[in-house]
């Protein structure tokens, strides 16, 4: 009998062991370096999840770069990292998780990606994936997207983009709105893509700050404008307005009924306004203009001050791209040396109205001392509401000038001079001032050339893109003159990326407005 309850417990001891070995040897181990996505067939406004699992010496990998076709990430991407210990050994596994939206209907394709790490070299297969057209993707009507996602069961959110107008002439501005529509419960949104304008100067307007309820069709909505600009076309021809997408999380209720605020799941929802087609006419045949819009000309009288030079402030104010006139031309020549200073811009960001000013500063010295005649000054410009040219025009006027000149007559009278020990001190006090007013504007200014020179030196235009990203973090629509040279760069380098024709040195202007939105920081 103790016989066989030995071999009993000895048969449990070995079963138990056996039972042990095996659930260690079918522990799952690390799953390979792959490339995987949730799915390969989506919709326009649907988001697609693209995985990288790292592991080995894959894993220590800081950057990952993801070739993608037809598709654009949104947001930062998302990374974790595990260890694992396993028969005396720590191994190590990274997964890096982005987020991607679908640009256009048709063929898409994510990869191949190609890995390199301490000397090893991966290849992980591309993936195709299918992009579905919809209906909503093609339309900027609020009642046909509306009804378009009740009949396919999807949210009640969406965006539309709104033009004043979709003829226009070269250089007249349009104004372009985007409108977030809700009638969900939305927790939270942001604006996870904006179109690139590189036909267009853009002016960022102000926007209401509170959603307004309106009707869509027989359903009250919400509707909020998340982004305002006024665009000034920079050629003629059929130029295209992208789309704006939106990335939201909606609380979806399970439960009806009076407890249903406690019965709730949040779901991701995302949405890209219909792109807009803009028509713009060339500016008919004629004499050549030095700016478009509704505008005006005023002059300031000339004053003379101490003796210095004629000083007449011009302004160029009304609705146009003000930034791209040329200054007013006197209609006959002055007597003295001109120069022209100045040429700032003001632009006036109000909800209701919109308006800018250029404004120059004509520097006259005069050669005689003598009642001088300002000549009267003028400019053509073409007023898009007429169709037509027209002439801004100064009238002219006089001033009694007078040439500086060492006064006539005896010299003064000699005044003793100090004592010689106190001029090594003012000396001394002079170059100490000196040095504390000259020398941290030096250091800026080296400081500043070093790093567009790390930027700029050897880089492609969106290598250049994304080390100005990781110095300088700017949210695209900030209202400033930062957001203004963050945009104008970003114009520029999507164009010389495209391999667009540029009437400028590009090289240069690369640089110039890259020093720009560096010294705004």
């Amino acid at each position: 009998m103790q016989n066989g309850k030995r071999a009993l417990n000895l048969f449990s001891i070995l079963h138990f062991a056996f039972c042990i070995l095996h659930f260690a040897v079918s522990l799952p181990a690390f799953a390979q370096t792959a490339l995987t996505v949730d799915t390969r067939s989506l919709r326009m406004n649907d988001l697609l999840t693209i995985t990288v699992d790292l592991d080995g010496p894959f894993a220590s990998l800081k950057v990952v770069y993801v070739p993608l076709q037809n598709l654009e990430i949104v947001g930062e991407p998302g990374s974790s990292s595990e260890f694992v210990w396993n028969n005396g050994q720590v191994s190590r596994r990274r997964t890096m998780r982005w987020r991607a939206r679908p640009l256009a209907p048709g063929a898409a394709r994510v990869g191949p990606l190609v890995l390199n790490a301490e000397g090893q070299r991966e290849t992980l297969p591309g993936i195709e994936i299918e992009v579905l057209p919809e209906l909503v993707s093609t339309s900027n009507d609020a009642e046909t997207i509306l009804r378009e996602l009740s009949e396919t069961g999807r949210q009640p959110m969406f965006v539309v983009s709104e033009v004043e107008k979709t003829s226009v002439y070269a250089g007249e501005p349009v104004v372009v709105t985007w409108w977030l529509y809700n009638a969900a419960s939305i927790q939270q949104w942001q604006i996870v893509s904006v179109p690139k304008l590189d036909d267009f100067w853009t002016e960022e307007r102000p926007k209401a700050e509170q959603p307004e309820r309106v009707y869509v069709g027989d359903v009250m909505v919400q509707r909020l404008p998340i982004r305002k600009v006024t665009l000034f076309p920079l050629r003629s021809g059929s130029l295209r307005i992208g789309g704006m997408a939106v990335e939201a999380a909606l609380m979806r209720y399970i439960r009806r009924g009076p407890f249903s605020t406690y019965n709730g799941e949040l779901i991701e929802a995302s949405f890209t306004s219909a792109p807009i087609n803009l028509t713009v006419k060339p500016i008919p045949p004629g004499p050549p203009v030095d700016a478009v819009g509704d505008l005006s000309l005023t002059c300031e009288s000339p004053v003379q001050r101490k003796n210095g030079p004629v000083v007449v402030r011009v302004s160029l104010s009304g609705v146009g791209n003000v930034r791209a006139a040329n200054p007013p031309r006197f209609e006959r020549p002055v007597e003295g040396t001109l120069q022209v200073e100045g040429g700032e811009v003001l632009v006036s960001r109000e909800e209701t109205s919109f308006g800018m000013s250029r404004q120059w500063r004509y520097l006259i010295f005069p050669a005689t001392s003598a009642p001088m005649e300002i000549p009267p000054l003028s400019m053509r410009v073409f007023d898009p509401a007429t169709g037509q040219r027209k002439a801004l025009r100064c009238d002219g006027s006089f001033v009694n000038a007078v040439v500086a000149a060492a006064p006539a007559g005896s010299a003064p009278a000699a005044q003793p001079a100090p004592p010689r020990k106190v001029w090594p001190f003012v000396a001394g006090a002079l170059m100490l001032l000196l040095g504390v007013a000259i020398v941290p504007r030096l250091r800026r200014e080296l400081a500043l050339r070093r790093a567009v020179r790390e930027i700029v030196d050897g880089a492609t235009p969106a290598e250049i893109r994304a080390r100005v990203e990781q110095r300088v973090h700017i949210d695209l629509n900030e209202q400033s003159d930062r957001g203004d040279a963050w945009r104008a760069l970003r114009s520029l380098l999507d164009a010389a990326e495209r391999e667009r024709d540029i009437a400028i040195d590009a090289d240069a202007e690369i640089v110039r407005r890259v020093r720009e939105v560096l010294r705004y920081r």
